[in-house]
């Protein structure tokens, strides 16, 4: 009999023990202050508690998502920016990881809640802020704001399409799509580097190297600040079951692909997962992230003014070939890029006599000619409507 007093002695501790820690991480009154190399930062865990905020970790991407009254937000390490309702908050320090929890830029944390808690401020004492009560809620909502806010192209992101043990498509004669993608790739950032000063070109490989299309569009998005912008070219060659088929398109991202024709080449790009690791496989098809990371509005306009612009500058250079124009298909590669991207499709290598020209040095220059002339002219567009 003596075990049940000593065993309701344990269970009683138990309770309170979990009573308190549930009340401690749940109810916060307050959320604090942290300085990280002199800055003042925000405690994620901390926020989405106070404001009773629901958030779920992503093991795959390695983001935090919130949820709260229908808004939604995406957060992640090493970034300079957090997605708001399917938009840019950018911020010139980046989120932060420390000790196992994302810590948020001061000015970004303010940002999140007038939005993801509508009616609700954070107002700073000394090191911690608590919450108060906004009357009217403000006329511009973060949404809107930032989808108007255009900011000058500062980088230059050109992608290799495959490379490594994932050859893309082969021709005759065991024309690979990955030697010459990295070749027009290189003449294409050679040409931008004497067009562009003040404008950082950057390739998301310069070898025969094997890249996970994740990675490619991250080269990108670590370097989105505020006040900038940069735009992603991925440079492929197509293939058809018909040797007949011959000519160039450039696409932009879309769920919805312009027909049979276009989602056919998006089936064929984005089979390159067949060699990524299993963890990398999932990213694909995690729809809520998909839906997250396609900004619909802006970013879908710009980049088909991109791709139209590209493949108007193909047209000028390369009379060789059909000019197949400006379609839109969900390739992976495209679907994590937070800046205006398009995908081009130089021409077929099935095709017997565009291969031919394909491993030419001077058709190359051709189609690095069209490329280069099609974003210079996208930049000269985007430049005059930054307000």
């Amino acid at each position: 009999m003596k075990f049940f007093p000593f065993l309701k002695g344990i269970l009683t501790v138990l309770f309170l023990a979990v009573f308190f820690s549930l009340n401690l991480s749940g109810t916060e009154k307050a959320v604090s202050r942290y300085l990280i190399k002199g800055r003042p930062y925000v405690k994620l865990a901390e926020l989405s508690r106070f404001l009773k905020i629901e958030s779920g970790y992503d093991i795959n991407t390695g983001r935090v998502k919130l949820y709260n009254r229908g808004n939604r937000s995406v957060v992640a390490p090493g970034y300079h920016f957090i997605i708001i309702n399917g938009s840019l908050v950018r911020s010139r320090h980046p989120v932060v990881k420390k000790d196992g929890c994302l810590y948020l830029p001061e000015k970004t944390a303010l940002m999140l809640v007038s939005t993801m808690s509508p009616g609700k401020k954070l107002v700073r004492k000394k090191n911690q802020y608590t919450a108060a009560v906004v009357k009217k809620r403000p006329a511009a909502p973060v949404e809107r704001r930032t989808r108007k806010k255009k900011f000058p192209v500062s980088f230059i992101i050109i992608d290799a399409g495959h490379g490594g043990k994932d050859p893309g498509a082969i021709g005759k004669g065991g024309l690979k799509e990955k030697d010459i993608t990295l070749k027009i790739s290189r003449l294409v950032r050679d040409n931008l580097k004497r067009s562009l000063k003040g404008v950082s070109i950057i390739m998301t490989r310069y070898s025969d190297k094997f890249i996970e299309l994740s990675r490619r569009t991250e080269t990108g998005n670590r370097r989105l600040r505020k006040n900038n912008n940069g735009i992603f070219l991925s440079i492929h060659i197509n293939a058809s079951i018909s040797s007949r088929i011959s000519g160039y398109e450039t696409y932009f991202l879309s769920r919805n692909p312009s027909n049979e024709a276009a989602r056919s080449t998006a089936a064929l790009e984005n089979n390159v997962i067949v060699y990524e690791a299993g963890k990398s496989k999932k990213k694909y098809g995690d729809i809520e992230y998909i839906v997250a990371h396609m900004m619909t509005a802006q970013i879908q306009r710009e980049s088909s003014m991109l791709a139209g612009a590209v493949q108007q500058g193909m047209a000028r250079k390369n009379r060789k070939f059909k000019n197949r124009g400006v379609r839109k298909a969900d390739f992976f590669v495209l679907r994590g890029a937070l800046m205006p991207a398009v995908l081009v499709e130089v021409g077929f290598i099935t095709n017997t006599r565009e291969s031919r020209y394909l491993k030419r040095g001077s058709h190359q220059q051709e189609i690095a000619a069209g490329i280069s002339a099609g974003i210079l002219n996208f930049l000269k567009k985007y430049n005059s409507t930054i307000r």
